[in-house]
């Protein structure tokens, strides 16, 4: 058994007896513990989805557990630990997700710092609570489970405020700075490896840091909220090996560097909640022109690439039937070059390796106040974005994903 999961199957089994009451989090004096635990399942009729999925997998977990305290009425401080395990990510190594202080000295104007929650559309910072949302996975065309694990904290410092604007509702924004993670087996290295050469394996990839930008408006309409994100990454980097095949036949293997003269996004995001009815939509766009260096081979000034732009939208809407049923749908769209959205530039039966688009049909069961079951469907179109190191065989450009989760919260 993995030492993560002893650690937190430890702590859940040690709270029991705060279980047995009717509340969502166990107090200790003046501290409050929450804490999570789930269990999914993937299976695709064809193709590997971030896991070896066309047999079943039962590597798709997370656990997390978190304390938190008011120090004075305007000092908070709080920390979680978390682990996951999505096939070859994660492994359910525990990880420090966030633990910050945080300071409102007025309404308009608060800090915070430590490690802190990337403020990232409309669901990235609540990513990790299942209990919040009816689909088992957000939208792959905005919130990428290959790059969730870089998008999902940032150490550094923040400013936030609100701002009522009378009649005209309410107004928010939220600046972050720091350094964010890059691991090199992680997501966001496996995602962008194939982009940048067919035949690049990334070994190391970092930056300076990083910063986002996030406007709200709360809309004198009861419900509806829009919300405009920015980032920029400074002097990402990545290097690794490139492996080529000589004018003979034979394999090159060489170091090779990228240097990102520019990488940043942009997600416009729209909410409305009415009752019972959720209905949201969000557009994301990100940018990078990358420069490479191949060791021996290519000067550095000879080896700029074309800007890439990526693109990815979405629409959802769910609706709660009754106190323990809830069901959703979504449709969205990605292209990882949007110069190429019809795959004229890959190879002959490949194309569809240029889109991604996805309907998605989700169940949700709220068994009670701790326990919830969800059960999704999905069809697929494509295969854009996804790595495809975990298909040896040939791709199928049309598939489905069934996933189903048990989570248990207090």
């Amino acid at each position: 058994m993995r030492k993560s999961a002893i650690f937190f199957a430890s702590v859940f089994i040690f709270m029991i007896p705060a279980f047995l009451y009717p509340v969502y989090a166990f107090e200790t004096g003046d501290i409050e513990i929450h804490g999570f635990i789930s269990q999914g399942y993937l299976l695709t009729d064809e193709n590997n989805y971030l896991a070896e999925t066309e047999d079943g997998t039962f590597e798709f977990n997370e656990m997390g557990i978190n304390f938190s305290t008011d120090l004075t009425e305007q000092l908070h401080i709080g920390m979680q630990f978390f682990a996951r395990d999505l096939g070859t990510v994660g492994n359910d190594d525990i990880v420090l997700d966030w633990a910050f202080a945080d300071y409102r000295w007025r309404d308009w104007l608060g800090f915070r710092a430590g490690k802190i929650k990337i403020d990232y559309g409309l669901y990235n910072e609540t990513r990790e609570m299942d209990m919040l949302r009816t689909s088992v996975m957000l939208p792959q065309s905005v919130y990428s489970e290959l790059w969730r694990d870089s998008f999902s904290g940032i150490k550094g410092a923040a400013l936030y405020g609100y701002v009522p604007l009378s009649v005209m509702g309410r107004f928010s924004y939220d600046f972050q700075i720091g350094a964010m993670n890059f691991e090199e087996d992680e997501g966001f290295s496996l995602s962008f490896a194939p982009r940048l050469h067919e035949s690049m394996y990334i070994g190391n990839m970092d930056a300076d840091y990083a910063w986002f930008a996030d406007f709200q408006w709360h809309t004198p309409l009861p419900g509806l909220k829009t919300k405009f994100t920015y980032y920029e990454i400074e002097n990402l980097k990545a290097e690794g090996e490139l492996f080529l095949l000589s004018q003979e036949g034979e394999i090159l293997n060489s170091s090779a560097t990228y240097e990102f003269e520019e990488k940043d996004g942009y997600v416009l995001s729209l909410e409305y909640v009415w009752k019972n009815l959720v209905l949201s939509a969000e557009y994301a766009e990100d940018d990078y022109l990358a420069r490479m260096n191949i060791e021996e081979l290519i000067q550095p000034e000879e080896s700029n690439s074309p800007k890439v732009t990526s693109k990815g939208w979405y629409v959802s809407a769910s609706y709660r039937f009754t106190d323990w049923f809830e069901t959703g749908l979504s449709y969205s769209e990605y292209y990882p070059d949007e110069d190429d959205k019809d795959g004229d530039r890959k190879k002959p039966g490949e194309e569809f390796t240029s889109w991604l688009k996805v309907t998605t049909l989700s169940t949700r069961f709220d068994i009670n106040e701790y326990w919830i079951l969800k059960l999704e469907t999905s069809y697929n179109d494509g295969f854009g974005g996804i790595n495809v190191a975990d298909n040896p065989d040939e791709l199928e450009p049309y598939w489905f994903l069934f996933a189903a989760k048990m989570t248990f919260s207090f």
